[in-house]
């Protein structure tokens, strides 16, 4: 992986933090896939065709569903055709009022071209669920053992 894709992926992370997703858009292959991490809130039209229905099946509801959503990069690890980023997904919940802090993890794979054609996304769903009111955690109950 050349530092020109490196730096633009870094652009590409800061863009979607303004919202900038015309910026975003020139970065993606027209037949980009998605995938959300299994169990996540967003994960229902799994695989997301194209950067539309990255944009309209992922970003826009997490923005309706959280504020200041923030992608704070990390780490850029260069896997030859393949991108692995690190980072935490960082925003308050608005139903909720709770902030979101949990990590990520993002698998890219670049076209020959250097445009991005698929992305597998990692991160700690059940956080996310909890911050939005969707689950509650247990407390571990602890039971007798049986007389035997």
């Amino acid at each position: 992986m050349s530092q020109q894709n490196v730096t633009a992926i870094r652009a590409l992370y800061e863009a979607f933090n303004r919202g900038d997703f015309e910026t975003m858009k020139r970065g993606f292959n027209t037949d980009f896939e998605r995938f959300e991490p299994e169990n996540s809130l967003y994960a229902e039209g799994n695989p997301y065709r194209g950067f539309e229905g990255s944009r309209d099946g992922v970003y826009a509801p997490r923005m309706r569903d959280f504020e200041n959503w923030r992608t704070e990069l990390q780490q850029i690890h260069d896997a030859g055709d393949f991108i692995i980023t690190t980072g935490r997904y960082k925003a308050r919940c608005k139903a909720t009022g709770r902030d979101l802090s949990t990590q990520f993890c993002h698998i890219l794979h670049l076209d020959g071209s250097g445009k991005i054609d698929r992305l597998q996304g990692y991160t700690d769903t059940l956080k996310e669920a909890e911050v939005a009111g969707r689950v509650q955690r247990l407390e571990h109950i602890r039971m007798e053992q049986p007389v035997m």
